[in-house]
């Protein structure tokens, strides 16, 4: 769910002279929001920008890009305040988590999810045929069922999971709501899952969480997938040397962070097409006038490698349903 967010072609840095902010204003305004570490690129950034250049958009051409990012939600709010008084165009938010900041800070200038999750139930737009508010976008979920549906699915690989430890994230006004972790529950029970669910405020609460345990303690690790689960080598590590398949969030923390498997969507293609709504809404689309998209279809993928190195043997007959597998 890496490479660096300091991409050199979209940095734009403040300044307070006033040729800067002359030409500033002579450019539509975008602003990218993230909370996390630098040194952490997410995949829908990725393709955020990937797709703002395939539409024609250059960072200090015909486009001013405001990158913010802070590990801190307050700082993160208080800095997006500043902006929003000078006027900006719109808004893009790498998460459900940014999209409750930018939701707080302003309800006129646009703001674009790419993606968020249950952004119905997450209170950000009416319905998605209908948003009727100031944000659209990408949901990261199909319907209320998929994260549920992920927790089946590794079940499916992992057929000898019983015990789960459960993180989700705590962080106050940002978290993963009630609602989600129902679904969830509804989905263990006839499984014959027991859940253990540990709310976190970062993914080094998680390695706190795992690391007393004696190995054998649990059959497995799920992540309802959030913000705060970027950049989990060190949960994985943790688990690995426990011996315990860990869920995660993106094809690249499967692929290069440790993570046995992920049922998601291509994240890096939600980014991508959240280019097509910045690129509506600078042409003077309102959001209301745009549906929020789903994904068509969550991807399974899986790496032998890491399986292999928790000593567990995934049945061949559910190893041929991945999309993608890594050896």
């Amino acid at each position: 769910m890496n490479d660096c967010w300091a991409l050199p072609v979209i940095i734009f840095l403040l300044t307070g002279a006033s040729y800067a902010g002359q030409y500033r204003s002579q450019l539509p305004q975008m602003v990218l929001i993230g909370i996390g570490k630098p040194g952490i690129v997410i995949p829908q950034v990725r393709g955020l920008f990937d797709g703002l250049e395939e539409a024609g958009y250059i960072d200090g051409k015909n486009l001013t890009v405001h990158h913010l990012r802070s590990e801190s939600a307050a700082e993160l709010g208080d800095r997006l305040k500043e902006l929003v008084r000078q006027k900006v165009d719109v808004i893009v938010a790498s998460s459900a988590s940014e999209t409750t900041i930018a939701q707080q800070v302003t309800r006129e200038t646009p703001i674009v999810f790419a993606p968020s999750i249950d952004p119905v139930r997450m209170g950000f737009v009416k319905s998605r045929s209908r948003p009727d508010t100031n944000l659209t976008g990408l949901s990261y979920t199909r319907n209320q069922s998929d994260n549920g549906k992920q927790l089946a699915v590794f079940k499916e690989i992992v057929p000898g999971l019983r015990r789960v430890t459960l993180f989700y994230d705590a962080r106050p006004g940002i978290g993963t709501p009630e609602s989600i972790r129902a679904s969830v529950r509804r989905v263990a029970q006839p499984l014959n899952i027991q859940l253990s669910e540990h709310p976190v405020t970062s993914s080094a609460d998680a390695v706190k969480v795992l690391q007393p345990m004696s190995k054998g303690a649990i059959d497995g690790a799920f992540l309802i997938c959030t913000a705060v689960f970027r950049g989990i080598k060190p949960l994985a590590d943790t688990a690995a040397q426990m011996g315990v398949p860990l869920f995660g969030c993106t094809a690249s923390q499967v692929a290069d962070e440790g993570a046995l498997m992920t049922y998601t969507p291509d994240i890096y293609l939600l980014g991508y097409r959240g280019a097509w709504y910045v690129d509506r809404i600078l042409k003077g689309a309102k959001p209301d006038q745009l549906p929020v998209e789903a994904p068509s279809q969550l991807q399974l993928v899986i790496n032998l490698k890491n399986a292999k190195a928790i000593g567990l043997k995934i049945p061949p007959e559910r190893l041929i349903l991945a999309d993608r597998v890594f050896q």
